[in-house]
């Protein structure tokens, strides 16, 4: 009998350290390491808070330091699922996500680590990694499962979807499914994929036209230029960069934003177009100030990551090296928008490696949805052999593919999809 007890003690402690908690109880008495805010709520009862979670700077040594992390919490119900919401970058306001709208669920939206106003008074660079992040998100989630008795869901959209992608492979058993929106899983600093994608992408007439649109306002700086010139002035951005390496940059960029955000071939300014129209159609899809030191800071810790563990792409500029007066080689690289505090990282890929092979091992749910028009489709996860793990393509999407923009047959797959994993 005294063995028994033995071996049932931790058992029970570990039963008293798991106590029910409500909403009531966090808004009465704040929990330490929680800061809560009470926001405006809805009609029908949903209650939204916004929550600043205490996180350590490093998990595997809490006393390197800590941070607070943003997160929005909407409340609806304590039996309702939960949606976990990984964001990949900044979530600077409240939303409510397309799946907790399709569940009526709870939601939690949880900054990145060293995003936004998740960020330390000294951003350690060394501790923005995959794994760090995806620990931030399970201590939050541990906390909310004391209050929710509902199925879990994790989310997120491209860099945030490899975010959910991350966390679930480490901790597969959190949650009962997973939905990723566009997520890449690039295996190089600089996927070759991508480049390979815009010779196949579309048809053969819309890609020699954005060749073609590419190559006239390279050839008709002069004309184009000084309106770029202009929007730079009237909005007071500056530049790391000579302006016109900036300029020459942004028609580099078009062939991915063009596709990436599916502009419509047929607003490509036909040949002898004026430059206002050449310029207004290459600022269609290219927010110029990606490139400014203003949005450096909001950039800058994207740029880390992709270039020490989650890759990112060059750009080919091979058939417009002719036109170019700043660049002279024919894959030019986007390294530069590293924060020069940083450093330039050796990109490592045993985290991914390492997310792979358990999400091949675990197999959980896990639910890709891809545009197929869409440059990060080219390095979409790998479902073959997976039992668990789906893949719906759109062959028209682009990188904003949402199940409600879904052809209606992939998009009632989707839904019986979610209904068979969240019984």
């Amino acid at each position: 009998m005294r063995i028994l007890c033995l071996l049932l003690l931790p058992l029970l402690l570990g039963a008293c350290a798991f106590q029910r908690t409500t909403v009531l109880d966090l808004q009465q008495k704040e929990p330490e390491g929680i800061r809560l805010e009470v926001l405006a709520g809805e009609s029908g009862g949903e209650q939204h808070f916004l929550v600043w979670f205490k996180q350590p700077l490093d998990h595997n040594n809490p006393k390197a330091g800590s941070f607070w992390q943003r997160v929005w919490w909407s409340h609806k119900d304590e039996d309702a699922p939960v949606v976990l919401v990984t964001e990949g970058y900044s979530a600077p306001a409240l939303y409510r996500s397309e799946l907790a709208t399709l569940l009526d669920a709870n939601q939690l939206v949880v900054e990145h680590r060293f995003f936004g106003a998740s960020v330390p008074d000294s951003l350690p660079w060394d501790l923005l990694t995959v794994e760090q992040a995806a620990r931030d998100q399970q201590r939050i989630a541990a906390f909310f499962k004391r209050m929710y008795r509902g199925n879990w869901v994790s989310t997120g959209i491209s860099k945030g979807g490899q975010a959910a992608l991350v966390h679930r492979a480490l901790f597969p058993r959190q949650v009962a499914a997973t939905v990723c929106y566009v997520a890449p899983f690039n295996y190089e600093q600089e996927d070759v994929r991508l480049q390979t994608f815009f010779k196949e992408v579309g048809d053969a007439d819309t890609r020699e036209r954005i060749a073609a649109f590419q190559k006239e306002v390279l050839q008709r700086r002069s004309e184009v230029f000084p309106y770029f010139e202009a929007w730079v002035a009237e909005r007071e951005l500056t530049f790391s960069l000579d302006l016109e390496q900036v300029f020459e940059l942004a028609v580099l960029e078009y062939p991915f934003s063009f596709w990436q955000w599916g502009v419509p071939p047929a607003e490509i300014p036909s040949e002898g177009a004026s430059g206002l129209a050449l310029f207004e159609h290459l600022y269609r899809g290219i927010d110029f100030s990606y490139f400014s030191e203003q949005d450096a800071l909001a950039v800058g810790p994207f740029f880390y990551q992709a270039y020490r563990e989650l890759g990112y792409y060059a750009y080919d500029a091979a058939a417009l090296l002719p036109w170019l007066k700043h660049f002279d080689t024919p894959v030019v690289s986007n390294a530069f928008m590293v924060p020069e505090a940083a450093g330039m990282p050796v990109f490592d890929r045993s985290m991914l490696r390492r997310v792979e092979e358990r999400l091949r091992r675990k197999d959980p749910a896990v639910l890709h949805i891809v545009g197929a028009r869409d440059p990060w489709s080219a390095t979409a996860f790998d479902v073959e052999g997976l039992k668990n793990s789906v893949r719906i393509i759109d062959p028209e999407g682009s990188h904003l593919t949402r199940i409600q923009t879904l052809p209606e047959d992939l998009r009632q797959r989707v839904l019986l999809w979610l209904e068979d994993n969240l019984q």
